[in-house]
């Protein structure tokens, strides 16, 4: 009987033992990012040294989310674009058992970082930077032209048959981070008469058929009133604001936008003329287009575009 006993004792110790060991807890990955805000071209640290585990972790493995991978317990990252990417790391112990974790990261842009940049100095070939929306005009209503004396190489527009003839440029905008602000500059100048005549400078499009979801934008019409600044929404058109401004014939004028997260101004010439909110997001970035555009119900009026920069400042 005794033997008998001793020997449930063992079985049951063994089985206890055993349980033990299946209950014993795996890794646990954490990550912590070095840098409390990170900028494109500059290295960061990822460190996974606050990952635990009752067995010993031998395995740091990390997808970077740009494509790249890397092993260590601690590593180096350096994020050549702005955006958002996401880091996952996943932990192994002599065990062979794992955990994983992700980290959402932003990467911005330092401030004075030029995003675009046009003065169409390439003569002619610069119009192919700049694609037609061919909804209502025609590609020879539009080319570059050498404006002697001063600036040099310019897009003009002259636009026919009371048509709008726009081009656009895609623009590759970077998250903002808090105090960050978009800056857009461009020149434009009109010929001739403003009698019937259109144009607008519109910064930043999500959609060239739409304006809807867009950042505000500059608009003259002479039949309309003048000058306004437009406030598209995430639903629709949104408001027009009169600015007490009418462009000058035969001068050139410099147009400036500053956007923030949630509010923008507009200079004509260094002077503040409007300011109002933004209700939509932009901060996060994302592909967006320039788009410049002139209408005219005669060919006598003409507009020219210039010096087109846009850039990240704080």
């Amino acid at each position: 009987m005794k033997r008998i006993l001793r020997g449930a004792l063992l079985l049951g110790l063994a089985a206890a033992i055993a349980g033990c060991a299946l209950l014993t807890p795996g890794p646990v990955a954490r990550l912590d990012v070095g840098s409390p805000v990170l900028y494109a071209g500059e290295p960061t640290l990822l460190d996974a040294a606050a990952s635990v585990g009752a067995a010993t972790i031998v395995e740091y493995s990390w997808d970077l989310g740009n494509g790249e991978t890397a092993s260590g317990r601690q590593v180096t990252a350096t994020y050549s674009l702005p955006g958002h990417y996401t880091v996952e790391l996943v932990v192994t112990d002599a065990e062979g058992r794992t955990d994983k974790t992700t980290e959402e990261i932003v990467v911005y842009l330092r401030a004075g970082t030029k995003l675009f940049s046009e003065d169409f100095s390439a003569g002619p070939t610069a119009l192919g930077r700049w694609p037609l929306d061919s909804t209502w005009a025609n590609a020879n209503e539009s080319g570059i032209e050498h404006i002697s004396g001063g600036p040099g190489y310019c897009l003009f527009v002259h636009s026919g048959n009371d048509n709008w003839h726009r081009r656009y440029a895609a623009v590759a905008l970077p998250p903002l981070r808090l105090g960050q602000r978009l800056v857009f500059t461009c020149r434009a100048m009109t010929l001739q008469n403003q009698r019937s005549h259109t144009f607008i400078i519109a910064p930043g499009r999500r959609d060239i058929s739409s304006s809807t979801g867009s950042l505000p934008y500059f608009e003259f019409t002479s039949d309309g009133g003048g000058s306004y600044v437009r406030e598209p929404t995430s639903y629709g058109p949104g408001v027009a604001h009169p600015v007490a401004f009418k462009p000058s014939i035969y001068r050139w004028h410099t147009y400036a936008f500053v956007y923030t997260e949630d509010a923008y101004e507009l200079f004509v010439d260094g002077t503040l003329l409007q300011s109002g909110p933004i209700s939509i997001d932009f901060a996060d970035g994302g592909d967006w287009f320039i788009l410049l555009g002139e209408e005219s119900a005669t060919e006598a009026c003409i507009a020219y575009f210039d010096d087109i920069q846009m850039s990240v400042a704080e």
